[in-house]
C-alpha cells in the first residue's frame, strides 16, 4: 500500500483557498492531513473542526521542523509566504504556495533559488490546467480549431473580499499595501495571467494599463485594473479584474480570438460558446473550473509528472504584474 502523504497548512490569511485545500486533503484517503498551523488560535480551531485534524499550533515550526511532514501548503498573506517557502524548500518538503508566490522580484528570486536547489515540487495556487474548462480550452486551441490565436479577454468582477467567513470587518490584508503587491487587479489576474501563458504561449512584449479606485476610494489599494498585453506573437489580450461589483453580480468570463475560430465562457449566463469559420456558434453548459493544486501535487510527487505551472512560472507571473502596475503608474 502506498504511504499516504503528509501534508501541513500553515495559514488560513487566504481562507478563500485554504480551507477548501485543507478539507479536500482531509477527505482524500491517499493523503494525510497531518498538521494545521495560523497565528490565530480561533481561526486553526476553527478549520480543525472542519476538517477533524487533531495536530494544531500558531508557530509555523510545529510544521517545518517536523520530519513526519513531506508536503506544506502555505495560504498565509503574501508577505508572510516567500520566508516560509524558503524554509520548507531548505527542509525538502514540496510546496504548494499562496498566489501571488511573493511581493518583489528579490523575494521570489529567493524562493526559486531555494526550490530549484532543493529539488523539491511547488505548485503556485494561481495554476487551473487540469479543470474541465482549462482542459477544454486547452484541447480547442492545441487542435488547431482556433487557428493563430489573434486576441483575447479575460474578466472578472466581484466584490471586496473578507477577511474571513462571516466577517463584517472589510478585505483586512487583501486591502494592506504592506501585506500584498496590488488590490482587486492582482487578486484574479495571477489565474488569468497563468492561463494566458499556457494558451497562448508567448511572452509579452508591451503592457499599458489603468488602475482606479471607483466604488471605494479610500481603499489604500486599487478597486479596478485593466491591462492590455501585446504578445510577441503580436496578439493582444486585456485583463481587467475589479473588486466594484454590486452584491449578486459577481462574473467571469473570457473570450479567445482565432484565424479559424472563437470561443467564450462566462459565469453569469453559464455558457461556453465555440464558432469556427464558415459556421454558427453552438453553445454548451460552462464546464466546471475548479482549482488543482492537490491533484497537481500528488501527480508530481508520486507519478513524476511535472506541474505546467512551477515556481518559474508563478515569478514570471508576478514579474508580468509589477510590469502592469509600473506601467499603470507611468501611463504606459
Amino acid at each position: 500500500m502506498t504511504t499516504p502523504i503528509r501534508i501541513g497548512i500553515i495559514g488560513f490569511d487566504h481562507w478563500y483557498a485554504g480551507i477548501p485545500f485543507a478539507r479536500k486533503v482531509a477527505a482524500e484517503p491517499t493523503v494525510s492531513l497531518h498538521a494545521l498551523v495560523d497565528r490565530d488560535p480561533a481561526r486553526v480551531a476553527h478549520v480543525a473542526e472542519l476538517t477533524g485534524c487533531a495536530r494544531t499550533s500558531t508557530d509555523p515550526a510545529f510544521v517545518l521542523d517536523d520530519p513526519d511532514v513531506d508536503a506544506i501548503a502555505c495560504f498565509t498573506s503574501v508577505d508572510q509566504s516567500p520566508e516560509l517557502c524558503v524554509a520548507a524548500a531548505r527542509a525538502g518538503k514540496h510546496i504548494v504556495s499562496v498566489k501571488p508566490l511573493a511581493m518583489t522580484l528579490p523575494e521570489a528570486d529567493r524562493v526559486v533559488e531555494a526550490v530549484e536547489a532543493a529539488g523539491v515540487v511547488f505548485v503556485p495556487s494561481e495554476s487551473r490546467h487540469t479543470s474541465p474548462l482549462a482542459r477544454r480550452l486547452s484541447e480547442l486551441v492545441g487542435s488547431g480549431r482556433l487557428g493563430e490565436l489573434r486576441a483575447g479577454t479575460f474578466a472578472m468582477d466581484s466584490g471586496l473580499p473578507t477577511a474571513w467567513p462571516g466577517s463584517t470587518a472589510g478585505p483586512g490584508w487583501w486591502a494592506d499595501p504592506a501585506r500584498t503587491a496590488g488590490g482587486g487587479w492582482i487578486d484574479h489576474a495571477v489565474y488569468q495571467l497563468d492561463r494566458m501563458q499556457a494558451l497562448f504561449g508567448s511572452p509579452v512584449a508591451e503592457v499599458r494599463g489603468t488602475v482606479a479606485n471607483i466604488a471605494h476610494p479610500d481603499l489604500p489599494v486599487e478597486d479596478y485594473g485593466h491591462a492590455v498585453f501585446t504578445l510577441e506573437s503580436g496578439a493582444v489580450v486585456t485583463v481587467e479584474d475589479t473588486w466594484i461589483a454590486p452584491a449578486g453580480a459577481s462574473s467571469t468570463r473570457a473570450h479567445l480570438v482565432g484565424s479559424r475560430g472563437a470561443v467564450f465562457h462566462d459565469t453569469a449566463t453559464g455558457t461556453f460558446g465555440f464558432a469556427e469559420q464558415g459556421g454558427e456558434w453552438t453553445f454548451a453548459k460552462l464546464p466546471a473550473d475548479t482549482f488543482d493544486t492537490l491533484e497537481v501535487l500528488l501527480a508530481a510527487v508520486r507519478d513524476g509528472v511535472p506541474p505546467q505551472s512551477t515556481v518559474r512560472t508563478a515569478r514570471a507571473t508576478l514579474a508580468t504584474c509589477l510590469d502592469f502596475y509600473e506601467a499603470a503608474r507611468r501611463g504606459r
